[in-house]
């Protein structure tokens, strides 16, 4: 019998297992380690499953993660920008109004310090309202309403509180500053970010999976209840578990845990919202003068919502002379954009970028890669409806961990704090315990490797 398997090798698997003082055995669908936080490689250019740099507020798991790389890693820092009126304006909005016409200029400053909807919705209860009581009237219209509504496909009134604890409160001098021309930098943890030099981000799911135990090209078909086990059943083999630990997303679940899995717990999970995105990867010859890491689009005319400059990251992510860019594009699974063929997607996404001057050279590599789950939507109610879920599962031995497995819209820092949470309650152990724990084994593996 395992006594621990974990479905799963992408990051918050994989970390798992590195954080674990027990044995544990991963079981993953894909041949490769990374899962949503992969990368592959076409003619030369390596791109990731949509764009991920590495930062964080938390200091001790950016430092692990940056240690785990060892040399094969570098500090960058952040250069987004915002489409706005046919200008591209330093992201956050805020921090830039200088840069927009005059009139929208004074009137962003002039609702951000007279904002009527500080005491209105001193109590916010949804994203509208807490934007809003946030940043004032006219930045909300200009660019954080028809942003937040085209990434998340619902209105900002139905976006749930969750959001506002990723978004930090503007200082009133700051915006002040911005106003008049002054420099201000905004989200200064994510001023600086770190990004492997090669491999792209499955680098670091690479590094994680030397040392783990994992077997690739294996399905979980059926999770069934046996006493006081669980019997997992695979393309390959079938498991009898004391403890199992899944990523697998939720909507997969329902099938896989079908023979025991209640039926208000079903209805539960299909209320839950999970869009899917089209990824439009694009190699470009010749050279990228202005570098930028990322540029956002809240323009309804133009599907992108937002795209990034893997070359920008990493200098190995293109050919010498060469750059690329990458286009991301969310929508609900009911809207009609889920039906355009791939012509249709890479002429509006090559066109509208080239409208805007933003291709500089020969297209020489157009990929697209359709992900079915990609922006989990914090609706109103999420929390209720997801927490009831994850006991459930709990109750049931099955501990739920990563993006689609837990619900929640992290980076890999945010999951691996998650994995490192459950670890150090369950086994009653500190922190940094865990994180050397991890290191020392991701430094035997390294050792083992270059012997």
């Amino acid at each position: 019998m395992d006594k621990i398997l974990v479905l799963g090798a992408g990051p918050s698997g994989l970390s798992y297992s590195l954080f674990c003082p027990d044995t544990v055995h991963i079981i993953e669908q894909n041949n490769v380690p990374g899962g949503h936080a992969s990368s592959y490689e076409i003619s030369g250019f390596t791109f990731d499953y949509g764009p991920h740099i590495l930062f964080s507020r938390d200091k001790e798991i950016l430092q692990f993660i940056v240690d785990s790389l060892g040399e094969n890693v570098e500090l960058c820092k952040r250069n987004n920008k915002i489409s706005f009126k046919n200008k591209l304006i330093k992201y956050p909005f805020e921090n830039d109004l200088f840069s927009l016409p005059l009139l929208d200029n004074f009137e962003c400053l002039r609702d951000f310090i007279f904002n009527k909807y500080k005491f209105k919705y001193k109590y916010p209860k949804n994203m509208k309202e807490w934007f809003l009581h946030t940043f004032g009237k006219s930045i909300c219209t200009k660019y954080l309403f028809p942003y937040n509504e085209k990434v998340w496909n619902i209105k900002c009134s139905e976006l749930s509180m969750t959001w506002s604890d990723r978004i930090p409160n503007p200082p009133m001098l700051d915006v002040i500053k911005s106003s008049f021309g002054i420099n201000t930098d905004g989200y200064k943890h994510q001023l600086y970010y770190h990004y492997p030099k090669e491999y792209g981000y499955q680098a670091i799911s690479n590094g994680w999976s030397k040392y783990s135990d994992i077997s690739y090209d294996e399905t979980v078909l059926e999770i069934n209840k046996n006493n006081n086990y669980l019997q997992v059943i695979t393309s390959k083999k079938t498991y009898d578990v004391n403890e199992l630990v899944s990523s697998i997303s939720l909507t997969k679940m329902i099938d896989i845990c079908k023979s025991w899995i209640d039926s208000d717990i079903i209805k539960l999970i299909n209320k839950l919202i999970i869009n899917p995105m089209y990824i439009i990867s694009l190699g470009i010859q010749g050279e990228d003068a202005d570098k930028y890491t990322a540029i956002y689009f809240p323009e309804s005319d133009f599907l992108v919502n937002r795209i990034s400059y893997p070359s920008t990251f990493s200098s190995l992510n293109a050919p010498a002379g060469h750059h690329s860019i990458q286009a991301e594009i969310t929508f609900a699974k009911d809207s009609k954009i889920g039906d355009m063929g791939d012509d249709q997607i890479l002429d509006h996404v090559i066109t509208g970028l080239t409208k805007r001057q933003l291709i500089k050279g020969k297209v020489i590599v157009k990929d697209i890669k359709r992900s079915k789950e990609s922006y989990i939507v914090y609706n109103e109610g999420y929390e209720a409806i997801a927490e009831k879920i994850r006991k459930y599962f709990l109750d049931n031995g099955i501990t739920l961990i990563g993006r689609f497995g837990y619900f929640e819209y992290v980076n890999v820092d945010m999951a691996l704090d998650r994995v490192v949470n459950i670890i150090s309650k369950k086994y009653n152990q500190n922190r940094k315990y865990l994180f050397n724990l991890a290191l020392d084994k991701i430094s035997k593996s390294n050792n083992y490797d270059n012997s």
